[in-house]
């Protein structure tokens, strides 16, 4: 978040040049997110006069933005054609050079740059990782129970090595299986809740267009993905997940957030 406001700041002042949005390490929090960052910046460099002037890379470990659904990478890879962003795929940036204004990427190549946006590195908060918890920086648990190798103890979201991405709405979708198993057991009814590895996410084209990405992520199964949109309806719908959860999980309207 700190990242975020900071960057609200440097794009006011941004003139326009060589930005590159860029992965650092994997995994990371959000796979769609590195796209949506590349084309909303061609919007937003667009609407001020700037895109003539600027060029934008997009640098992901990937060999497709959203490898779960062809479809959504397919569609990705046209609007980057279409809006000149340059992609990099199957790479990843390692170091800058902010005297040169270079990034350096794993395979030794380099990348001039103006602007410099980069996903961080993610790892589970130091009291996860010195909890007795972890394996090699995460929590492993049984993919259907996501409960660990502590019997009663359980963990969910971007803390596990279950093999789903690191977004919030497949920690919620762990967590209501948490929640019922945890309930069966004081209850002592049978605990049926199997974690079904299915998520969705929201992916902002630029020019009010927003698509649906369903993707589902199962234990030994490679995982699969379909594609709505985009479309200005899933805008809305957009809107109207997000007001959900809010109220859900903090009991407030969106409106209250301002």
């Amino acid at each position: 978040m700190p990242g975020a406001f900071a960057l609200r700041d440097v794009l006011a002042g941004f003139p326009g040049g060589r930005v590159i949005v860029a992965v650092t390490s994997t995994p990371f929090k959000c796979p769609p997110a590195p796209s949506e960052t590349a084309l909303l910046m061609h919007d937003f460099l667009s609407e001020r006069g700037r895109r003539d002037r600027s060029s934008i890379a997009l640098v992901m470990p990937m060999g497709a933005p959203i490898p779960p659904s062809p479809a959504a990478s397919e569609a990705l890879l046209v609007a980057f054609a279409e809006r000149g962003i340059e992609w990099h795929p199957e790479q990843m940036v390692r170091e800058l050079d902010p005297g040169r204004q270079v990034a350096k990427l794993a395979d030794g190549g380099e990348l001039p740059y103006d602007l410099f946006l980069g996903v961080p590195v993610h790892r589970a908060p130091t009291v996860v990782a010195e909890s007795g918890l972890a394996v090699d920086g995460w929590i492993p648990v049984d993919p259907l129970s996501l409960e660990t190798s502590y019997p009663g103890v359980y963990a969910v979201g971007d803390v596990t090595s279950v093999g789903t991405p690191k977004a919030g709405v497949f920690a919620e979708g762990q967590a209501a299986v948490v929640a019922e198993r945890i309930s069966a057991q004081i209850r002592g009814t049978d605990q049926s809740a199997d974690y079904d590895g299915h998520g969705l996410c929201y992916l902002a084209f630029g020019r009010d267009q927003v698509a649906r990405v369903e993707v589902t992520f199962l234990s030994g199964q490679a995982p699969v993905g379909g594609l709505d949109g985009p479309s200005q309806e899933l805008a809305a719908d957009k809107v109207r997940f997000g007001s959900s959860r809010i109220q859900r999980w903090f009991g407030r309207s969106w409106s209250e957030l301002g």
